[in-house]
């Protein structure tokens, strides 16, 4: 477990090796006015910063029950509220001389992993003489998924769309090569990794393999959703790739040799102008079924789009997303649809702000016969799991984030 004492202990290791090897006319400078706190001295910084994300969710889900017991069993729960913090996170971030950077980022809120591993990134990143390219190594986002790639502290809505769980690794373990051109116009990025999610080990003899490739023709495009942080309009076009392993450690259980293949694509787009954003990307994914048991390959799709504008510039946004995700091309009317409006108020950009959203989840009259990898990474119906029978579950999401 991730105590407080040992938070202290790191912070005051970090510290010392920023120092060591710096000569003693260095000057040391601390600021905070670009948001975190930073210590500087010489080519050697050390960046503390935090994020928190305080929840209030309502949800009314068709014909669900969650008694197990007590006069509420066999009957319909009506709308329930619940109260979350689904994310408070404690970052450190630096370099060590002009070539060598690192970014270690802690949660706080609930955790996953081997262990409950309290990690979400540890990254060192080496950028040689040539500054356009660099190296990355540790835990952090494999390159795929426009949407999952941007911190889920800038985001337009309160949280992703039904497609980032089903198709986007996440973060994972390994290495990366990455780089851009053409002032930011032109990036690539590609990396190896463990394909068992997010800190945990290598659960198979096989690895994952993603990229990504992007143009943004008027100028670099900030990973960040909403339309707060530009003057002129800038465009994203991507396309990203992944083989190997299945995402998030999907694998069957006891499988390590030979295990199945799974190979997915996405294509991606982002527009910003100082009034109005819009995203949208496509998914296409197959999973083999050899083993243990084989059978057809599964073939999936969907997408998510959404644009937003901003009533009072740099402050008031509205938007909507349209979501869909076909987990099962070969089984009719199994879809999975989303369908929400967003109204968000930025006392300080992303770094202050409060978001409601509200929507639906609309689950197709055959959902229900999806197998279990078909409905992997989407929103689970528990007792629910009954087919000829369409559902819509409906959800309103208040959310106020501070960061620094």
């Amino acid at each position: 477990m991730f105590s407080r004492f040992s938070l202290k202990n790191l912070l005051a290791l970090l510290t010392m090796i920023l120092f060591i090897g710096v000569p003693a006319q260095a000057q040391t400078t601390v600021d905070a006015s670009r948001g975190g706190v930073t210590i500087s001295s010489g080519n050697n910084s050390l960046t503390l910063g935090a994020r928190a994300q305080f929840r209030w969710t309502v949800d009314d889900r068709e014909q669900f029950d969650a008694d197990t017991t007590g006069s509420g069993l066999g009957m319909e729960d009506g709308a329930a509220s619940s109260f979350d913090i689904p994310r408070l996170r404690i970052t450190l971030s630096g370099g060590y001389e002009s070539w060598l950077k690192y970014s270690f980022q802690f949660e706080m809120s609930r955790t996953s992993g081997d262990g409950g591993s309290r990690i979400k990134d540890a990254i060192i990143e080496i950028r040689p003489a040539n500054p356009h390219y660099r190296i990355v190594m540790g835990q952090f986002k494999a390159p795929f998924g426009l949407q999952q790639f941007t911190s889920s502290g800038r985001q337009q809505f309160v949280d992703r769309a039904i497609t980032d769980g089903k198709f986007t690794p996440g973060r994972d373990m390994g290495v990366m090569l990455s780089g851009t051109a053409a002032s930011q116009k032109l990036g690539y990025a590609i990396g190896i990794f463990n394909g068992a999610g997010e800190s945990r080990l290598q659960n198979n003899q096989n690895h994952l393999v993603t990229g990504r490739v992007f143009v943004n023709p008027l100028g670099a495009y900030s990973l960040s959703e909403g339309s707060g942080d530009v003057n002129g309009s800038v465009l994203h076009l991507g396309f990203g790739a992944l083989t190997g392993t299945q995402i998030r450690g999907r694998t069957a259980a006891g499988v390590f040799q030979n295990p199945d293949n799974q190979t997915a694509y996405d294509v991606e787009f982002a527009f910003k102008a100082p009034w109005i954003f819009s995203t949208a990307e496509y998914f296409w994914m197959t999973d083999e079924q050899q083993n243990p048991v084989a059978g057809p390959d599964i073939e999936s799709q969907g997408y998510h789009a959404q644009i937003g504008f901003m009533v009072v510039p740099r402050i008031v946004e509205l938007g909507v997303r349209y979501a869909q995700v076909d987990g099962d091309r070969d089984v009719d009317d199994s879809t999975l649809s989303e369908i929400r409006g967003v109204l968000g108020y930025y006392w300080h950009g992303h770094n202050a702000k409060i978001q409601a959203d509200v929507g639906k989840l609309l689950y197709d009259s055959a959902f229900a016969t999806l197998s279990s990898r078909a409905r992997s990474g989407l929103p689970r119906l528990g007792t629910r799991l009954v087919s000829g029978q369409s559902l819509s579950d409906t959800q309103f999401r208040l959310q106020f984030q501070v960061a620094f």
